[in-house]
Protein backbone atom coordinates (compact mmCIF):
# COMPACT_ATOMS: atom_id res chain seq x y z
CA UNK A 1 0.00 0.00 0.00
CA UNK A 2 3.10 2.29 0.61
CA UNK A 3 4.65 1.93 -2.65
CA UNK A 4 0.88 2.83 -4.25
CA UNK A 5 0.83 6.18 -2.26
CA UNK A 6 3.97 6.87 -3.43
CA UNK A 7 3.11 6.29 -7.03
CA UNK A 8 0.22 8.59 -6.13
CA UNK A 9 2.87 11.15 -4.89
CA UNK A 10 5.08 11.37 -7.89
CA UNK A 11 1.95 11.42 -10.33
CA UNK A 12 0.90 14.34 -8.32
CA UNK A 13 4.35 16.20 -8.23
CA UNK A 14 4.82 15.17 -12.02
CA UNK A 15 1.53 16.41 -13.35
CA UNK A 16 2.18 20.59 -11.17
CA UNK A 17 5.51 20.20 -12.82
CA UNK A 18 3.72 19.61 -16.20
CA UNK A 19 1.37 22.16 -15.42
CA UNK A 20 3.56 24.79 -14.54
CA UNK A 21 5.83 24.43 -17.41
CA UNK A 22 2.68 24.81 -19.69
CA UNK A 23 1.90 28.08 -17.51
CA UNK A 24 5.67 28.68 -18.08
CA UNK A 25 5.58 28.69 -21.96
CA UNK A 26 2.33 30.57 -21.99
CA UNK A 27 4.29 33.38 -19.76
CA UNK A 28 7.65 32.86 -21.64
CA UNK A 29 6.63 32.30 -25.37
CA UNK A 30 9.97 32.67 -26.71
CA UNK A 31 11.92 31.28 -24.58
CA UNK A 32 9.59 28.20 -24.87
CA UNK A 33 9.94 28.17 -28.55
CA UNK A 34 13.42 28.23 -28.35
CA UNK A 35 13.72 25.41 -25.80
CA UNK A 36 11.86 23.24 -27.83
CA UNK A 37 13.71 23.87 -30.66
CA UNK A 38 17.17 23.02 -28.44
CA UNK A 39 15.44 19.85 -26.79
CA UNK A 40 14.01 18.61 -30.43
CA UNK A 41 18.31 19.10 -32.04
CA UNK A 42 19.45 17.02 -28.97
CA UNK A 43 16.91 14.34 -29.77
CA UNK A 44 18.17 14.09 -33.41
CA UNK A 45 21.45 13.40 -31.79
CA UNK A 46 20.64 11.18 -29.84
CA UNK A 47 18.50 9.60 -32.00
CA UNK A 48 21.85 9.42 -34.82
CA UNK A 49 23.74 8.41 -31.74
CA UNK A 50 21.24 5.78 -31.36
CA UNK A 51 21.44 4.54 -34.79
CA UNK A 52 25.04 4.65 -34.93
CA UNK A 53 26.27 2.90 -31.90
CA UNK A 54 24.68 -0.74 -32.84
CA UNK A 55 25.97 -0.33 -36.29
CA UNK A 56 29.24 0.11 -35.18
CA UNK A 57 29.36 -2.91 -32.50
CA UNK A 58 27.13 -5.46 -33.90
CA UNK A 59 29.95 -7.69 -33.44
CA UNK A 60 29.71 -9.06 -37.12
CA UNK A 61 25.53 -9.51 -37.00
CA UNK A 62 23.76 -7.87 -39.50
CA UNK A 63 20.93 -7.28 -37.36
CA UNK A 64 21.29 -3.44 -38.47
CA UNK A 65 20.50 -2.49 -42.08
CA UNK A 66 23.76 -0.14 -43.53
CA UNK A 67 21.18 2.52 -44.11
CA UNK A 68 20.75 2.67 -40.21
CA UNK A 69 24.55 3.89 -40.13
CA UNK A 70 23.10 6.63 -42.57
CA UNK A 71 20.13 7.39 -40.84
CA UNK A 72 21.85 7.72 -37.76
CA UNK A 73 24.95 10.22 -39.30
CA UNK A 74 21.83 12.56 -40.70
CA UNK A 75 20.30 12.43 -37.65
CA UNK A 76 23.30 13.82 -35.63
CA UNK A 77 24.24 15.82 -38.54
CA UNK A 78 20.88 17.67 -38.20
CA UNK A 79 20.60 17.76 -34.81
CA UNK A 80 24.33 19.50 -34.64
CA UNK A 81 22.48 21.77 -37.00
CA UNK A 82 20.21 22.53 -34.76
CA UNK A 83 21.61 22.76 -31.50
CA UNK A 84 24.59 25.13 -32.94
CA UNK A 85 21.43 27.41 -35.07
CA UNK A 86 18.88 27.52 -32.60
CA UNK A 87 16.95 30.23 -33.35
CA UNK A 88 16.84 29.22 -37.05
CA UNK A 89 16.01 26.00 -35.68
CA UNK A 90 13.12 27.36 -33.15
CA UNK A 91 11.45 30.09 -36.32
CA UNK A 92 11.63 27.00 -39.21
CA UNK A 93 9.74 24.90 -36.24
CA UNK A 94 6.68 26.61 -36.94
CA UNK A 95 6.57 26.48 -40.66
CA UNK A 96 8.09 22.43 -39.97
CA UNK A 97 4.50 21.75 -38.46
CA UNK A 98 2.61 24.09 -40.72
CA UNK A 99 3.48 21.74 -43.73
CA UNK A 100 2.87 18.60 -41.97
CA UNK A 101 -0.59 20.80 -40.88
CA UNK A 102 -1.02 21.39 -44.87
CA UNK A 103 -0.18 17.52 -45.76
CA UNK A 104 -2.43 16.18 -42.66
CA UNK A 105 -5.04 18.27 -44.28
CA UNK A 106 -5.09 17.40 -47.68
CA UNK A 107 -5.19 13.63 -46.32
CA UNK A 108 -7.96 14.22 -44.38
CA UNK A 109 -10.13 15.66 -47.76
CA UNK A 110 -8.48 12.71 -49.89
CA UNK A 111 -9.69 10.60 -47.36
CA UNK A 112 -13.06 12.64 -47.08
CA UNK A 113 -13.79 11.65 -50.85
CA UNK A 114 -13.06 7.82 -49.84
CA UNK A 115 -16.03 7.63 -47.09
CA UNK A 116 -18.16 9.59 -49.50
CA UNK A 117 -17.75 6.48 -52.10
CA UNK A 118 -18.60 4.15 -48.84
CA UNK A 119 -21.87 5.68 -48.42
CA UNK A 120 -21.08 7.54 -45.44
CA UNK A 121 -23.74 10.30 -44.98
CA UNK A 122 -21.35 12.19 -42.38
CA UNK A 123 -18.14 12.13 -45.04
CA UNK A 124 -18.63 16.01 -45.24
CA UNK A 125 -17.32 16.57 -41.47
CA UNK A 126 -14.05 15.03 -42.62
CA UNK A 127 -13.68 17.08 -45.58
CA UNK A 128 -14.76 20.17 -43.69
CA UNK A 129 -11.60 19.27 -40.68
CA UNK A 130 -9.33 18.59 -43.79
CA UNK A 131 -9.87 22.28 -45.62
CA UNK A 132 -9.94 24.02 -41.82
CA UNK A 133 -6.68 22.03 -41.59
CA UNK A 134 -5.03 23.72 -44.90
CA UNK A 135 -6.44 27.23 -43.67
CA UNK A 136 -4.47 26.83 -40.71
CA UNK A 137 -1.42 26.21 -42.34
CA UNK A 138 -1.69 28.68 -44.47
CA UNK A 139 -1.96 31.52 -42.10
CA UNK A 140 0.98 29.85 -40.40
CA UNK A 141 2.90 29.71 -43.23
CA UNK A 142 1.99 33.56 -43.58
CA UNK A 143 2.17 35.16 -40.15
CA UNK A 144 5.68 33.54 -38.55
CA UNK A 145 4.09 35.18 -35.49
CA UNK A 146 1.18 33.19 -35.91
CA UNK A 147 3.23 30.43 -36.56
CA UNK A 148 5.55 30.52 -33.58
CA UNK A 149 2.34 31.19 -31.25
CA UNK A 150 0.47 28.27 -32.70
CA UNK A 151 2.86 25.98 -31.57
CA UNK A 152 3.85 27.42 -28.40
CA UNK A 153 0.12 27.37 -27.40
CA UNK A 154 -0.24 23.69 -28.29
CA UNK A 155 3.31 23.12 -26.41
CA UNK A 156 1.81 24.67 -23.40
CA UNK A 157 -1.99 23.42 -23.88
CA UNK A 158 -0.71 19.82 -24.24
CA UNK A 159 1.93 20.33 -21.47
CA UNK A 160 -1.14 21.41 -18.82
CA UNK A 161 -3.88 18.62 -20.09
CA UNK A 162 -0.98 16.35 -19.58
CA UNK A 163 -0.12 17.32 -15.76
CA UNK A 164 -4.13 17.75 -15.18
CA UNK A 165 -4.34 13.87 -16.57
CA UNK A 166 -1.96 12.83 -14.06
CA UNK A 167 -2.89 14.65 -11.18
CA UNK A 168 -6.68 12.76 -11.94
CA UNK A 169 -4.95 9.41 -12.38
CA UNK A 170 -3.05 10.25 -9.11
CA UNK A 171 -6.36 11.17 -7.18
CA UNK A 172 -8.38 8.46 -8.90
CA UNK A 173 -7.07 5.66 -9.35
CA UNK A 174 -4.16 5.07 -6.86
CA UNK A 175 -6.74 6.31 -3.70
CA UNK A 176 -6.83 4.67 -0.72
Amino acid sequence: MGSLKRLRWTLYITGAILILLGLWSLRYPLEALLSLAFFLGLGFCLSGVNYIIPCLFRGGMSVYPWWFLIFGILDLMIGTVMLGRIGLTAFMLPLFVAAWLAFNGIARIMTSFRLKALGLPRWWLVLLDGIVVILLSCLMTASPLVAGISVVLALAGTLIAKGLMLIMEGHVVFRD
